[in-house]
């Protein structure tokens, strides 16, 4: 029999380099990518924290044999620099460089000095080369050809005026004749998505435009990709699940963790620790517990906060409760009190009453707080969701109960 491996050799949603085994492609984003990298331009990857952006990346970058580098703007925030954090991904630690040199000399002086003489210093100011372009030289010696400098966790920087603006001088500047010899382009990776607007703001709006290829959004795995992560790591772990039992094992994961890949990663992972604890049967009991172990690992500030905004004592009705329910079942990023209305009318059609459900109200209360669930856009009078955990703690945590038909919420007790 082959060996079972290790449930964190196979479902790992922390780790940064790729996962081959586990790996799911993405043809569209991947040749995006690459004809982007071909390019003589900038490329810029967005897309929300842990859809695989970084994976994207290093699979596409490694496959094709383009060298390079990655740089964390959330350094170069901490240095107050991006230049600098780029220098010290690209020069070795303990690499030497010639500043200046200086020169003594000691000058005889008459007989009444001849015991002695007179040390002369003169420092020689020598005119350093740029350390930005020092260092892609030294890149550029070591590589031929295309190479790349990632600039990740954009995110880490965006707020802050003087950082932007250093990176938009960087991207024109790497048009300059001495920096493109050194055949260079930026890779610029985050969660933003309105980073070209932001530049669009700039006094190089234009030039800093003409240079980012932006690639499409990478968004949340579908549900037939989650079927694929799940199917190859229970099955690297000798756990048979097929048939309609992995469809609809994908299609619960898929709606706890949204398609968010490290989120299907981590799911998985309290899932096989389940499975394991039963003898490495699976069974559809295990889901329940799974669910809380998930929502104990990673959600547990998330279901604090949804807590906080339920109704604090047992109502006939529960409308509050109903609304957050309902919340979690909107597929589009922006809703409406009328979405929540009809959503409240098909899932408790026996608590409508004749006059208004004061849905708008409590969308309005859900919004504010120390802890928002939600934000409101003034100028349409809707809303979207705060941070998209609060969805996955919603749909883990809250049910209907099949008898009351009132919003029931799940213990963390076993």
């Amino acid at each position: 029999m082959t060996k079972r491996k290790n449930i964190t050799e196979v479902f790992t949603p922390r780790q940064s380099d790729v996962n081959s085994s586990m790996y799911v492609d993405r043809p569209r984003h991947e040749k995006e990518l690459l004809r982007s990298l071909q390019r003589n331009s900038h490329t810029l990857v967005f897309g929300d924290s842990g859809n695989g952006k970084s994976w994207l990346y290093k699979k596409v970058l490694s496959e094709h044999g383009i060298p390079f580098v990655v740089a964390n703007c959330a350094n170069a925030s901490r240095l107050g620099s991006i230049t600098q954090e780029i220098c010290n991904c690209l020069i070795e630690p303990g690499t030497a460089t010639k500043l200046g040199f200086s020169e003594d000399k000691v000058a005889e002086i008459g007989a009444c000095f001849a015991k002695g003489g007179i040390s002369r210093s003169h420092d020689y100011r020598v005119e350093q080369e740029d350390p930005l372009l020092k260092s892609f030289k030294m890149y550029a010696d070591k590589c031929d050809g295309k190479k790349i400098v990632v600039l990740d966790n954009l995110e880490s920087i965006f707020s802050s005026k003087p950082l932007m603006d250093e990176l938009a001088d960087i991207v024109i500047l790497l048009d300059d004749d001495r920096y493109a010899k050194c055949e260079i382009n930026l890779l610029i990776v985050g969660i933003p998505n309105g980073v070209l607007q932001y530049f669009s703001k700039t006094k190089n709006s234009e030039s800093v435009a003409n240079r980012i290829q932006e690639i499409a959004k990478v968004d949340s795995l579908n549900s037939g990709q989650v079927m694929e992560i799940v199917g190859k790591g229970f099955s690297q772990l000798s756990i048979n699940i097929t048939g309609q039992g992995l469809i609809d094992l994908s299609n619960h994961i898929t709606a706890v963790t949204l398609g968010i890949a490290q989120r299907v990663h981590e799911y998985c992972e309290c899932l096989a620790y389940e499975i394991e604890d039963n003898d490495w049967r699976h069974e559809k009991s295990l889901l329940r517990k799974a669910d809380l172990a998930w929502l104990k690992q990673g959600l547990r500030y998330s279901y604090q906060a949804i807590e906080e905004h339920l109704n604090s004592r047992e109502t006939s009705v529960a409308r509050r409760n109903q609304v957050i329910f309902c919340i979690a079942k909107i597929t589009r990023h922006q809703f409406d009190s009328n979405d929540i209305d009809a959503l409240i009318r098909r899932e408790f059609p026996s608590t409508v009453p004749a006059t208004n459900m004061g849905v708008g109200t409590i969308l309005a209360d859900l919004s504010k707080g120390e802890s928002p669930l939600l934000n409101k856009n003034e100028k349409s009078n809707t809303y979207s969701v705060k941070d998209p955990r609060y969805i996955m703690c919603i749909r883990v945590a809250l049910y209907k109960d099949p008898e009351t038909q009132k919003v029931k919420k799940k213990s963390f007790n076993r």
